[in-house]
């Protein structure tokens, strides 16, 4: 249900209640959540029992409910992709810089990469067209492949059922069970490949950015003019990207 404010009042009322959880110093029962926001006590226990199950809140023996570890997981990631960009920015630059191509650094965002940092070579005649922020349907990407990928297996075939795969060229890979080959021949491989999939004169090359516990948290790429002319040339840019998104998961890992 909306509200008259144009929120979804369920949304408020799970924002409100680990808003009420976060400014406790111990544990609350359900009936003091429940006056505290004043919400009927079936509403509230409904709440409750979802985030539980999803583990952001956590029942203690006496029936109390505190906020998870989960959510503090959630916030580090987040922090961790504040100060992403400039963690990346000197191996981008490196790698743009010996290699004369584009490098990008997106994350996933439902069924798009949205880009988060971007180096192009000065001394390329070509600009791309993409820019920090731009979406781009993940499937058409070497970055949406690496973080499709990553996904849990459950997550990864619900995405692949639910994503509408539109062409772009006559590259690009147009349904969920070739799209899940190519997946399984870039674990393979050891980094994705956007064989001239977005647009006809871009090859790419990507690979993951893990943070300290080896969680997948973005991808790095490298967008080469035109298409490789032979499997040993695109061995090369690959590992080269491979390298760089290392250095970045190092940077990430230790600061």
């Amino acid at each position: 249900m909306v509200s008259d404010n144009g929120f979804v009042r369920s949304v408020e009322r799970v924002a409100a209640l680990l808003e009420l959880l976060s400014q406790r110093k111990s544990p609350m029962r359900m009936i003091e959540i429940a006056q505290a926001l004043d919400l009927p006590k079936s509403t509230t226990h409904g709440l409750l029992q979802t985030l539980q199950a999803k583990e952001f809140v956590v029942r203690d023996a006496s029936q109390r409910y505190r906020l998870s570890l989960r959510l503090f997981s959630l916030a580090a990631t987040a922090l961790e992709l504040v100060d992403l960009p400039e963690l990346a920015r000197p191996a981008m630059e490196e790698l743009s810089g010996r290699t004369g191509g584009t490098c990008n650094l997106a994350v996933l965002d439902g069924h798009d990469v949205l880009y988060i940092e971007k180096v192009e070579n000065r001394d390329s005649v070509v600009r791309l067209v993409t820019h920090v922020g731009t979406r781009i349907p993940a499937h058409v990407t070497s970055l949406g492949k690496v973080l499709v990928g990553a996904l849990p297996e459950a997550d990864r075939e619900q995405w692949l059922a639910e994503h509408v795969f539109e062409r772009m060229t006559g590259h690009t890979i147009t349904d969920a069970d070739a799209f899940r080959k190519d997946l399984q021949e870039q674990a393979r491989r050891g980094y994705a490949l956007d064989n001239q999939e977005l647009h006809s004169a871009i090859t790419g090359f990507a690979a993951p950015v893990r943070d300290h516990t080896g969680k997948v948290v973005a991808a790095l790429s490298l967008a080469y003019l035109g298409s490789s002319t032979n499997a040993a040339e695109k061995k090369e840019l690959g590992a080269q990207v491979v390298q760089a998104a290392a250095t970045v998961s190092t940077a990430l890992s230790t600061r």
